[in-house]
C-alpha cells in the first residue's frame, strides 16, 4: 500500500507526499521520499544561497549529490524561467538530478569544480593513506591519472606504471600515454572480474594497446627491455626521467677525493694569489694539522732565560 502522507523530520508536520522530493535511498525504501519536506529544505537553503559550502552540506545531509555543472546550469534555467527576483535555483536544481541518470546517486558520487574536486580528492587521500606520502605526491597521482579513483587505485596504476617504465625504453609523449592506458585498461579488467562480469572487450582493447606499444611478448622490435640497454643509454634515461637522489652522507665522498681538490688546489691556489677566502682557511688549516715544529731542547730553554 502506496504511503499518502509523510511527517518532516525537520518540522514534524504531516503533509501529502507531494511535498517531499523523491528518493532512492535503501534508507528511504518504505517511503521512496526524503524524510525533509520541500519547505524546509528551502528555507536552510536561502539561510546562505550563496555559500556554495552551505550548499553542499545541505545535499550531505539528505545523500543526495552535489554536481557542479548541472547546479551552475540549474542557476541560469532558474533566471530564465523566474519572473521576478525569487529564484527557485534549489527547486531546479533537484528537478534535474530527479532524472534518471542521477535519481540513484548519492553524495559520494558529487563531483566539484576542478579546483574544488582537486582538493576534496587530496584530502580524501590524505586520510587513507597509512604511508608518508605528501599532499605534493597525491597532487601529481591526480594529475597524471585523473580524478575519482580510490587511494588502492593510485597507488596500483602508480606502480605499474613504474615498473613498464623500468623494464622498457619510454622516451616520448606517446610512448608514456600508451602505457598509462595499458595500465588504466589492466585496472578496469581486474576490476570488473572482481565484479564477476565479462572482460573480453577489455581484453581485445588491452591487446590493441599492447601492439601499438610494441609491448607484445612476440615484438622483438620497438621497446626494448632495460636489460638489452646499454650502459649509455641507461644513464641517460636515469639522467633525463630518473635522476639519481642526493646519496647518504657516508657516501658523498668516502676517498675525501673533493677534500683534496678543494684544500690543496684551490686553496693552495687562493694562497699563492694573495686571495683571502674559505679555501684559503680550510689550506691554513690543514697545513697547521700537518706541519711538525721542531722540539726545543732543555739547554736551549735555560740559555734563553739567561739572555
Amino acid at each position: 500500500m502506496a504511503v499518502s502522507k509523510l511527517t518532516c523530520t525537520c518540522c514534524g508536520k504531516e503533509q501529502s507526499t507531494i511535498q517531499f522530493y523523491k528518493s532512492e535511498s535503501p534508507f528511504n525504501k518504505n517511503s521512496g521520499k526524503i524524510s525533509v519536506c520541500k519547505s524546509c529544505l528551502q528555507q536552510e537553503f536561502k539561510k546562505s544561497p550563496e555559500d556554495i559550502k552551505h550548499v553542499q552540506s545541505i545535499f550531505r545531509m539528505i545523500d543526495r549529490p552535489f554536481i557542479y555543472d548541472i547546479w551552475m546550469s540549474s542557476q541560469e534555467e532558474a533566471k530564465l524561467k523566474s519572473k521576478s527576483n525569487q529564484l527557485n535555483v534549489f527547486g531546479t536544481y533537484m528537478k534535474n538530478i530527479g532524472m534518471k541518470d542521477f535519481i540513484a546517486k548519492n553524495w559520494s558520487d558529487s563531483e566539484y569544480d576542478a579546483e574544488e574536486q582537486d582538493e576534496y580528492t587530496k584530502q580524501l587521500l590524505l586520510s587513507k593513506s597509512d604511508s608518508d606520502i605528501s599532499e605534493q605526491d597525491i597532487q601529481e597521482l591526480i594529475h597524471f591519472w585523473g580524478r575519482g579513483l580510490d587511494y588502492e587505485d593510485y597507488v596500483w596504476l602508480q606502480n605499474e606504471y613504474v615498473d613498464f617504465t623500468n623494464r622498457y625504453e619510454c622516451d616520448s609523449k606517446g610512448m608514456e600515454l600508451l602505457i598509462s592506458q595499458i595500465c588504466m585498461t589492466m585496472l578496469d579488467i581486474r576490476k570488473r572480474r572482481e565484479n564477476g562480469e565479462k572482460v573480453d572487450q577489455q581484453q581485445k582493447t588491452l591487446q590493441d594497446l599492447l601492439g601499438s606499444s610494441n609491448l607484445k611478448p612476440v615484438q622483438e622490435t620497438g621497446a626494448n627491455g632495460a636489460e638489452q640497454e646499454t650502459f649509455g643509454t641507461l644513464l641517460k634515461k636515469y639522467e633525463n626521467e630518473r635522476p639519481v637522489p642526493e646519496p647518504e652522507e657516508r657516501w658523498k665522498d668516502p676517498d675525501k677525493i673533493s677534500k683534496y681538490i678543494k684544500v690543496f688546489f684551490l686553496g693552495h691556489l687562493s694562497r699563492m694569489l694573495g686571495v683571502n677566502n674559505k679555501y684559503a682557511d680550510e689550506y691554513w688549516e690543514e697545513i697547521d694539522q700537518l706541519t711538525v715544529n721542531e722540539p726545543i731542547e732543555e739547554d736551549e730553554e735555560n740559555s734563553d732565560g739567561l739572555n
